[in-house]
Formats: structure tokens, C-alpha cells, sequence
């Protein structure tokens, strides 16, 4: 019975274990090719190839946000992540 109860616990408990979310050059790949094909037209000319997989998600995330940006504030906020990576001056 004992075991019964543990393997019970166990089952229910583990899903709930957080686990750290790991990009691989895959999926960053993936996702470096969502941001150029929703980002504001002006910025398509910057080099989104060089972006590390950090600043490829800093991005995403900011078009994720892009509601609560103007397209100029996105597009500046944009190029702020590029001059962060020493991609563009």
C-alpha cells in the first residue's frame, strides 16, 4: 500500500518540478527567423544572423510587447539590442 501511495505522490508531484527551458542553436534558429519575419519593415536591413540567441529572445520579447510600443519606439528599442550586441554603432 505504501508503495502504491509514494509511486501516486511521485507522479503528481514531478510535473510540477520546475525544469529549466534550454535554446538549442535550433530552436534559436527557429525563432531568429519569426523576429525578422515580424519585425517593423525598417528595421529587415539589420543583421539578425549575428544576434546571439540572447538577444534573438530580447527581441522576441519585445514584439511580443509591441502593443504597448509606438513603431518608432519599437524599432529604437530594436536597434538598442543591436548596438548592446556591438552588431551596429
Amino acid at each position: 500500500m505504501r508503495s502504491l501511495i509514494l509511486t501516486l505522490a511521485l507522479s503528481v508531484a514531478l510535473p510540477m518540478v520546475p525544469s529549466m527551458a534550454s535554446a538549442t542553436s535550433h530552436s534559436c534558429n527557429q525563432l531568429r527567423q519569426t523576429i525578422f519575419n515580424t519585425a517593423p519593415a525598417q528595421t529587415r536591413n539589420l543583421p539578425y544572423g549575428a544576434l546571439t540567441c540572447a538577444g534573438v529572445s530580447e527581441i522576441h520579447l519585445l514584439l511580443i510587447r509591441r502593443g504597448n510600443y509606438s513603431v518608432g519606439t519599437l524599432e529604437a528599442r530594436i536597434e538598442a539590442v543591436f548596438r548592446g550586441e556591438g552588431l551596429i554603432r
